[in-house]
């Protein structure tokens, strides 16, 4: 007697929503690789094994280092918007991926006829608190020159129902030597001077 096979059912709504969530997102890949300023590998498969564990002055007054993560930010931004990208006003959404994460693939709304301008950017997250740690993005920064190099933006239309890939993006981060400056499982980087402020911070 053969064994009755399990089914799936799906009612008219539950089709419905499934329907209307294909038609109006789509999915969005990105991959990325971090160096220092000598090309060397820090991560993935680097001297670093995420980018969980760092510390360092964060601003000019600060009298000892504050430990933080780095993690990978994407904005989505109305490309032409007058204030630029940095404003609040001309992002549509913003992503931020775990500070141990090689790779993002996020479901973002459709947009077939304006495209979106991706903007991808390294951002610390000072672990102050348990409201604060990593990966919380409270009262973060974003990584500034000579702190980080990151590509421009990256123009693209999402289709409904499809991946976007961006490919891979290049970051550098700003130390001239990612082995001389890890030492008892934190990476020292002093963020001081090139780190600017969430604005959406209180």
């Amino acid at each position: 007697m053969a064994t009755p096979r399990a089914r799936l059912a799906f009612t008219p709504t539950l089709l419905a929503l499934l329907v209307a969530c294909e038609h109006t997102r789509g999915e969005v890949e990105i991959n990325w690789t971090i160096v220092d300023r000598a090309g060397a590998q820090v991560f993935p498969s680097g001297e670093l094994p995420d980018l969980c564990d760092f510390t360092g002055l964060l601003a000019a007054d600060d009298a000892t280092p504050t430990p933080y993560s780095l993690a990978v930010q994407m904005r989505l931004c109305e490309p032409g918007c007058p204030a630029g990208c940095d404003d609040p006003s001309c992002q549509l959404e913003r992503i931020t991926y775990a500070c141990d994460a090689a790779r993002g693939f996020s479901s973002v709304e459709a947009r077939t006829e304006v495209p979106y301008d991706f903007h991808v950017d390294l951002v610390a997250n000072p672990d102050t608190g348990p409201d604060t740690g990593p990966d919380t993005g409270a009262c973060g920064c974003t990584l500034t020159p000579p702190c980080a190099l990151v590509p421009g933006p990256r123009t693209r239309t999402v289709e409904p129902g499809l991946v976007t890939d961006l490919q891979v993006y290049l970051l550098v981060l700003g130390l001239d030597d990612i082995a001389a400056a890890s030492t008892s499982g934190r990476t020292r980087l002093d963020l001081a001077t090139c780190c600017t402020p969430d604005p959406s911070c209180a």
